[in-house]
């Protein structure tokens, strides 16, 4: 997928705050989740479980994954994006996110809970598994 045409994602506050909400309900373990939308236009947002019950890595359940992808493709969507949370590091992306991500021109939301203030930053990952920033707007 060519990603050059990702400059920004355009997600909700609504949408921001029920993806902070599931990262603040999951510490100490980090959270996961989908989104579903069209271009760069989150119009869906898909909480899912972390099976690994981790606080430094994730997987998503199967199940979940799979009902969530029956719902995007029922809505007419495309599954455009991954978050998930950092409990206690920043909202960049990991060597580990590089390494267990496989798709690439997805954008990547991570939620830092680190600080008093929850935080987002979003991501590209190029094929090659390196990552570029796009604005959240």
């Amino acid at each position: 997928m060519d990603t050059s045409c990702l400059h920004s994602i355009v997600v909700a506050p609504s949408f921001l705050e029920r993806m902070h909400e599931h990262a603040r309900n999951a510490a100490p373990q980090e959270c996961c989740g989908v989104l579903g939308g069209r271009g760069s236009v989150v119009t869906s947002v898909y909480p899912l479980t972390n099976d690994l019950h981790s606080c430094s890595e994730y997987f998503a359940n199967p199940q979940e994954f799979f009902n969530a992808v029956r719902s995007m493709r029922e809505k007419n969507e495309e599954m455009i994006g991954i978050y998930h949370s950092h409990p206690t590091g920043p909202a960049e992306p990991s060597k580990m996110d590089a390494e267990r991500n496989f798709y690439p021109g997805l954008f990547y939301l991570i939620i830092s809970l680190a600080d008093e203030a929850t935080r987002s930053l979003c991501y590209v990952m190029e094929s090659d598994k390196t990552f570029h920033s796009v604005p959240i707007v």
